[in-house]
């Protein structure tokens, strides 16, 4: 019966942490550049060797999906959006970090293209990207190649990976390089004036909390009946 318990508890802990994150990408769902968390369950294992299988399951950590998102134009010049795979680079204080969000805006002192974070978005020779002008006269082309009024300013870098998945996530839209490994070229394009939507299926999410608070409410059931057996057997 203690084994039961033992079941019941770590899938109601399990399930839980499922919710949090099936929340948290319901609320980012219009997020520019998030990625959609998955949740991937296993046996637990033995503390000390961790070889042996003990009752009930554990959660790993969330991995991110990363499928593309919907483009959403915008009109917007600083608006740049990438087709295939592919990340913009940021500088910041920790060190590099990629995302698919590229809502960028001009630091009036520093002339540096930065986004919502304050980190400056890196040219394709790892250098702060500074335009002295105004956001109506900048061009960005397919190829990141930044231009205004025919001069050639610079080219934004595009970061690709050779698999996204060993990326560290940061937050909501940032990554590190972690264990990732970069291509020493990229096949993606830039869309300017459009921004690429969070991958969150609003339904599949939905469908996701209502079977998990199903599974919940049935562990939790579960343990009540064992508890309550176990008082019975213990008064008798």
């Amino acid at each position: 019966m203690l084994n039961g318990l033992q079941s019941c508890a770590s899938a109601m802990e399990a399930l839980s942490r499922q919710h949090e994150v099936t929340a948290s990408n319901l609320a980012h769902m219009n997020t520019p550049g998030h990625r959609r968390m998955l949740m991937k369950f296993a046996e637990q294992l033995d503390v000390e060797d961790g070889t042996e299988a003990r009752p009930g399951m554990t959660a790993g950590a969330p991995t991110a999906d990363f499928t593309a998102g919907r483009l959403m134009e915008t009109g917007r010049k600083l608006d740049v959006a990438i087709k295939g795979d592919g990340f913009f680079a940021f500088e910041s204080q920790a060190g590099v970090m990629y995302s698919r969000s590229g809502v960028l805006f001009l630091n009036a002192d520093t002339k540096q293209l930065e986004n919502a974070d304050g980190f400056p978005v890196l040219d394709s020779s790892n250098s702060p990207v500074t335009f002295d002008g105004i956001e109506s006269g900048l061009n960005i082309g397919s190829d990141g190649t930044l231009s205004s009024n025919g001069q050639t300013l610079g080219k934004l870098g595009i970061i690709s990976f050779e698999d996204n998945k060993k990326l560290e996530s940061v937050n909501q839209t940032l990554f590190r390089i972690g264990q990732a490994t970069a291509k020493s070229e990229s096949d993606a394009s830039i869309v300017q004036g459009a921004r690429e939507l969070s991958n969150v299926n609003p339904l599949t999410e939905l469908i996701a909390l209502i079977t998990g608070s199903r599974h919940f409410e049935a562990a939790q059931r579960a343990m009540r009946m064992i508890s309550d057996s176990v008082q019975e057997n213990t008064r008798s």
